[in-house]
């Protein structure tokens, strides 16, 4: 999106930051059109599941474990996203939405507070943002299977948050979580 829309090419191990403007270096309004478009549906409806991730949540499904989908997205995603799961075939028991960074427009009915998801239990996270990682290690006491991206890399991981390269090693350790 950020190549089409506005000319330039970032490649993936120069996303330093989870803030996407600044990662990219977009002004307010390119990012307010970059966030727009990035939660469009046929965007949505486009993008891959990361590799490995569909074969390791169903394979632990299987095993009896619920799978509860979190997302910080935008509440107007709440569809669309349904139907990204439903299309690749994504297990899970429950989808929830968490008003993770404090948006004006998200519909209250349908997304959670930060403080309404540190009421939950979950015997294990899987993260890519550093502070999601910390908040559920510490708030949570929640082991956390951090994946290696660029913009956490810098991070001071706690004992409860383990680092993992791919969803095929965290199904090969589970042990080495928590």
């Amino acid at each position: 999106i950020i190549a089409r829309e506005f000319g330039r090419k970032i490649a993936f191990e120069d996303l330093h930051s989870f803030d996407l403007k600044v990662s990219c270096k977009l002004t307010d309004s390119e990012y307010e059109q970059f966030f727009e478009l990035l939660h469009e549906p046929a965007e949505i409806l486009n993008y891959n599941p990361i590799d490995g991730a569909v074969d390791v949540l169903t394979a632990l499904s299987d095993q009896g474990f619920d799978i509860a989908i979190v997302t910080g997205r935008p509440t107007s995603a709440y569809e669309v996203s349904i139907q990204w799961l439903a299309k690749h075939k994504v297990p899970y028991t429950s989808f929830t939405m968490v008003n993770k960074y404090h948006r004006e427009k998200m519909d209250t009915q349908l997304a959670i507070s930060m403080e309404e998801l540190a009421q939950n239990q979950f015997s294990l996270a899987i993260e890519d943002s550093e502070k999601m990682a910390r908040f559920v290690s510490e708030k949570m006491d929640t082991p956390v299977a951090l994946f290696d991206r660029p913009w956490n890399r810098r991070s001071k991981l706690n004992g409860n948050v383990k680092r993992f390269d791919a969803w095929k090693q965290i199904q090969q350790e589970p042990n080495e979580i928590g």
